[in-house]
């Protein structure tokens, strides 16, 4: 079957920005990593940075991305010059990239798309019904194995502030992060590559649930129901506010759960199998309204154009963003690492988001200052080569 390709500029400007824009959120969540989710942090202000988080980001911008690279997909193997050897090569060095970025930072996406998109080169063919379908079960992976398995973590979390203080503070002087070297660190990550994703099945974030949402967004392009004109702006707009209000209200519902039992969708659940399949179940759709309310908003944004220069500094970061993605880690690892600043386990969840805008603002910086003589990253341009064997330049004429 054959499909019309619909990656005119404008429609790429959509979709750079997207990743612009989704490069920040993975950024702030990832921040996190390092002591910022902690319970010990308890003042108001964190408090509130840390729910903020939760609600907005958490899940939502590693699933946003997620889907673009769905749609990536599909315009790849649409191009007159894709084939079987060109994708393996592909994901073969988005694979090898992966392995480059996990031995600093054990939060790597790059291996796990890289491995999931070869299943994506046996089921992209099939036909929309069983897709759907597909997706459908991948999704639900993530409560059904939690509700299977519901007792992992457990010793993970502790039991009160005052012992997360204490955890903070142990952390803070003998956590691998703050007193190993850096050739230790890398050889502790090793034991992690390749990435295994079907590992962490009953979480969230497990590859399963990230195959779902590369169908998804595959499929948004091969239907091509993303497409919208100036004209049905009006009716994008109420649908995503209805995409706001549900999504916000399913996580808030989740975290008022969270409170009266105790359950958890990324920890040990202290509340029933049943009330913790129900909280998964809260958790995931709303997770899944926000990222289309992500989704259709930005689209929104770009088609009546307002504020086209910020638009354009998105849409630079958008076309860096493999680049972008592995410097922001370099940064923050070195801020946080004991071989750099060493400030892990220092920083609340409000610090944590002036931090994450301050890299961000250096990348958007970064960006248009190299787009300005270079035609594209320079990871972008090593991969671009090793996929089409061919020599191009990078600089601009």
């Amino acid at each position: 079957m054959s499909h019309k390709t619909d990656a005119t500029p404008d429609r790429l400007l959509v979709l750079d920005v997207m990743r612009g824009i989704a490069l920040f959120g993975i950024l702030y969540v990832n921040l996190f990593s390092f002591g910022a989710d902690s319970i010990a942090w308890s003042s108001s202000i964190d408090q509130a940075s840390w729910h903020f988080k939760y609600i907005f980001f958490e899940s939502k911008f590693w699933g946003l991305y997620s889907i673009l690279f769905g749609m990536g997909f599909f315009f790849f193997t649409q191009s007159k010059s894709s084939s079987i050897s060109r994708s393996l090569r592909r994901f073969g060095i988005l694979f090898v990239f992966g392995c480059f970025h996990a031995l600093f930072f054990d939060g790597d996406i790059l291996m796990l798309y890289a491995e999931l998109a070869l299943l994506m080169l046996v089921l992209f063919r099939a036909p929309i019904k069983y897709l759907i379908v597909t997706i459908f079960c991948l999704c639900m992976s993530f409560p059904i194995g939690h509700f299977i398995h519901p007792d992992r973590d457990a010793n993970l979390q502790p039991e009160s502030i005052s012992q997360a203080k204490e955890w903070l503070i142990e952390d803070s002087t003998g956590d691998i992060y703050v007193s190993d070297t850096l050739s230790e660190i890398m050889d502790y990550h090793f034991q992690y590559i390749p990435e295994q994703f079907w590992a962490d099945y009953q979480y969230p974030d497990s590859g399963f649930v990230v195959l779902g949402l590369f169908l998804v967004g595959y499929l948004l392009a091969r239907t091509g129901v993303w497409r919208v004109d100036h004209s049905v702006c009006q009716i994008i707009t109420r649908n995503v506010i209805i995409f706001w209000i549900l999504g916000i209200l399913m996580m808030v519902a989740e975290r008022y759960l969270s409170l009266k039992t105790g359950y958890s969708a990324f920890y040990y659940s202290q509340a029933s199998p049943w009330v913790t399949l129900l909280g998964d179940t809260i958790y995931l759709s709303g997770t899944l309204l926000l990222i289309s309310a992500w989704f259709f908003t930005i689209q929104w944004w770009v088609e009546i154009k307002t504020q086209p220069r910020l638009l354009t500094l998105l849409a630079q970061a958008g076309q860096m963003s493999l680049t972008l993605y592995v410097i922001q880690s370099l940064i923050f690892t070195s801020i946080f690492y004991g071989y750099g600043l060493g400030y892990a386990y220092t920083l609340g969840p409000s610090h944590v988001l002036i931090l994450a805008l301050v890299i961000y603002i250096v990348e958007l910086a970064l960006a248009a200052v190299w787009l300005r003589y270079f035609k594209r990253g320079p990871l972008e341009w090593i991969w671009r080569l090793g996929i089409y064997l061919r020599f191009e330049t990078i600089r601009r004429p």
